[in-house]
């Protein structure tokens, strides 16, 4: 028996949609050698590897070196000296690099794996790893969960990339975009803060509306995190962000608004005249410089973005690995250059002006580091190139150039294991075919890229993101192998997930996208189906717990995802049925441990009545559904509760107010992770069918809006149930006729205005 005749039956057996097993599932993942994937990139995989007769540059700063072997021993640089008295043993694997030059892996400081229109998320790793970078900071994201993913996948050998140092979500001030976190209070951001930290994020970046008293609070916490910060700036000035404790800035000169005039304090205004007239060698520029450089903080250079909006011209390269609709933009944005000429938006002797101030910096002492920010024609790894090649047209000698893409970025991230080609470092290596010293556009020439000593082959990683950079394939997760929907709802993933003569209820997606749960009617007892995804393939499906009596149905990750919540008919003594409804729980160590037993999560959650689907904010506050207490209430009727997650439990539920609840049914909400949205299930006299989902958003005072029917474009004359939004908030699933569909949520918008 399914929830929908329960409903209109009235009984108080109810399907259920849950995630559990009676014994201990072994869902562990063990973790992998180096895919079939990878290896197909790799060109020298041997332990011990000798590069001998070649020129090295080795990121320090100092002068270059001719005629020099460098021994690596599984993975670690274990000795270098000239040729001449270095011995080379029958044990290694020798390459006579004669009239090369070495340089150590490029650490990317501003590396986005993104570009404005969409994620690269396939293409961009392989082409940064092909361009010789081998470490990136992301530098703020839009699409954290997926990022973080894919960097455990290339850790772990799945797929091929340079080592990722992932960002949390942008954070910006109260003003700033909707899709960033805005600073409203201070609790919700310290939480947020602490919330990514515990994903594993290393950096947070700041952007333009982020005013001083919000950077202040920013910064505090995420030191306390032992997270640093940087930020794009603009309300909050150089100087101010220095005095706070900011770690490092972006985009050099261009937004350094200290030196604008009509600039409002603590806002995002004053003119941008500076950036034409300000004169470089002015003590006022020189203050600025010497507060940062005091005040440790580095200087973000990304030459080769402002390159590519000063000129408009594309490289034959970057056009190769561009998707057609990027290419066509570019063309049209080459035309308006054409037409407008110097009054194009990026004016050329602004990157003239930006080339002068970070030389100026460097030479101060200050603490230089480079990033590529793509975007336009500015391509993965070939900006990075571009950017070496600016420093050298600015002034930059090739070991300072290479000391600022290399060693400062090792210093800033806090790593002494990389940014050099030293004794004991880790062998990330750049093989270049010509000398570097004569002339810079041999940083293009890369034969070998050794990433922890083995090598890959940079011609096959760049043909294989040819024509796909910014595709609808590098912008999404696998999900199926499916084109991901727009504004109309599709079924999703048909024969695999939605089956005909099957049904299924509600489901939950872990935030990288590589665990899919679901709830599935088999004969009356619901059970929880699973499917994981390895080495880009999707695991056949399996159930989490065996019974032919007891239902499991509901299924819901917590938010660090060490827990999945349930609902279940099980008695408290195993393998009997209750006469009511309880929400459990099993939960693991990790991702790659196995689950626990059912555990009921208990007063005063559960109750002896029937509750439903947990949901849960960022700070592990759940949302659910339990049968209405009043007197004589009708068995059909239920409300939406929340219920606040303190040092550990639950506290007493709160029943959501008259906008949410009415007499009758509400269940099967999906609360948005920072509360600002609630989608659920409702039986109400104005609905389409049998139950139609509806949505309320929250205002700025903590209030919320009158549920609205979410209309024909999701509801339909039949049953529409359990609401799940991706981590990403990119996508909204719900059941509907016994099968879940999915939608792009670009459709909650237009319910906002209701």
């Amino acid at each position: 028996m399914n929830r929908i005749t329960i409903i209109f039956t009235f009984t108080i057996l109810v399907s259920l949609q849950g995630c559990g097993q009676k014994q201990v599932t072994d869902i562990q993942t063990k973790k992998n050698d180096i895919s079939d994937y990878t290896q197909s990139f790799i060109s020298i995989d041997s332990p011990n590897i000798a590069l001998s007769n070649v020129k090295i540059i080795d990121g320090t700063g100092n002068p270059s070196r001719n005629s020099q072997t460098v021994l690596i021993e599984n993975g670690i640089i274990v000795d270098i000296g000239d040729s001449k008295d270095i011995e080379i043993t029958n044990g290694f694997h020798e390459m006579d690099l004669s009239g090369r030059t070495i340089i150590p892996g490029i650490i990317g400081m501003h590396n986005h794996m993104r570009i404005p229109e969409s994620a690269m998320l396939s293409t961009s790793p392989k082409l940064y790893l092909a361009c010789g970078v081998t470490t990136i900071q992301t530098c703020g994201t839009g699409n954290p969960y997926e990022e973080i993913a894919i960097a455990k996948s290339t850790d772990r050998g799945e797929q091929p990339g340079p080592e990722i140092i992932n960002s949390g979500p942008y954070l910006t001030g109260p003003k700033g975009k909707s899709n960033f976190i805005r600073f409203t209070d201070e609790k919700m951001v310290r939480d947020t803060i602490k919330y990514w930290a515990g994903q594993g994020v290393k950096w947070l970046k700041v952007y333009r509306n982020t005013r001083p008293q919000d950077l202040k609070v920013i910064v505090d916490e995420a030191h306390r995190n032992n997270l640093k910060v940087t930020g794009h700036l603009c309300a909050t000035t150089y100087s101010e962000a220095a005095e706070i404790g900011i770690d490092a800035i972006e985009h050099g000169f261009i937004h350094n608004y200290d030196h604008a005039t009509d600039k409002e304090a603590g806002a995002c205004s004053g003119n941008t005249d500076f950036r034409t007239n300000l004169d470089i060698n002015s003590n006022e520029v020189n203050k600025v410089q010497q507060k940062l450089i005091s005040n440790g903080v580095a200087l973000g250079s990304t030459l080769a973005i402002f390159e590519a909006l000063a000129n408009v011209n594309a490289d034959t390269r970057d056009l190769e690995v561009m998707a057609p609709f990027y290419i066509e933009a570019y063309q049209k944005r080459k035309l308006r250059k054409q037409e407008q000429g110097n009054d194009w938006y990026f004016k050329p002797e602004w990157l003239v002006k930006s080339m002068a101030y970070e030389l100026q910096f460097f030479g101060q002492g200050g603490l230089m580091v480079a990033g590529l920010d793509p975007g336009l024609h500015n391509m993965p790894g070939f900006g990075d190139q571009k950017n070496y090649e600016l420093f050298i047209e600015a002034g930059f000698k090739p070991e300072e150039a290479l000391q600022v893409m290399t060693s400062n970025g090792a210093k800033l991230l806090s790593r002494t294991d990389i940014g050099t080609i030293e004794k004991g470092k880790l062998a990330n290596i750049v093989v270049l075919n010509g000398d570097l010293e004569r002339n810079p556009k041999v940083i293009r020439e890369v034969e070998i890229v050794f990433k922890n000593g083995i090598g890959f082959d940079p011609n096959k990683l760049i043909e294989s993101a040819k024509g796909n950079v910014g595709s609808e394939t590098d912008n999404t997760m696998v999900y199926f192998g499916q084109k991901t929907p727009l504004n109309e709802p599709e079924l999703f993933a048909p024969n695999i997930i939605s089956k005909p003569n099957r049904s299924e209820f509600g489901c939950t997606i872990s935030g990288d996208g590589n665990e899919f749960y679901f709830g599935v009617d088999n004969n009356g007892v619901m059970e929880i189906h699973y499917t994981k995804l390895k080495d880009g393939v999707w695991t056949p499906q399996s159930t989490l717990f065996d019974s032919d009596t007891v239902s499991y149905n509901d299924p819901m990750l917590s938010p660090d995802e060490k827990r999945l919540y349930f609902i279940s008919n099980r008695s408290l003594n195993e393998g009997n049925i209750k006469d009511d409804i309880d929400i459990w729980y099993i939960e693991r160590e990790n991702n790659q441990s196995n689950w626990s037993e059912p555990i009921n999560l208990g007063l005063p959650v559960n109750s002896h009545l029937n509750e439903y689907y947990a949901s849960f904010t960022n700070d592990g506050t759940l949302y659910f559904a339990s049968q209405d207490k009043s007197v004589n209430a009708p068995s059909y009727a239920f409300d939406i509760y929340r219920s606040e997650y303190k040092k550990g439990e639950f506290l007493k539920p709160e029943q959501m107010p008259k906008a949410i609840n009415t007499n009758r049914y509400e269940a099967d909400v999906f609360i948005s992770p920072d509360e600002s949205y609630m989608i659920f299930c409702s039986i109400r006299k104005n609905g389409n069918g049998q139950g139609d989902l509806y949505i309320s958003f929250r205002d700025k005072d903590g209030k919320w809006g009158d549920a609205v029917n979410m209309g024909n474009t999701i509801n339909t004359a039949k049953h529409e149930l359990c609401p799940f939004v991706t981590r990403d908030g990119k996508y909204l699933f719900y059941t509907s006729n016994n099968d879940i569909y999915w939608v792009s949520t670009k459709i909650l918008d237009n319910y906002r205005e209701q």
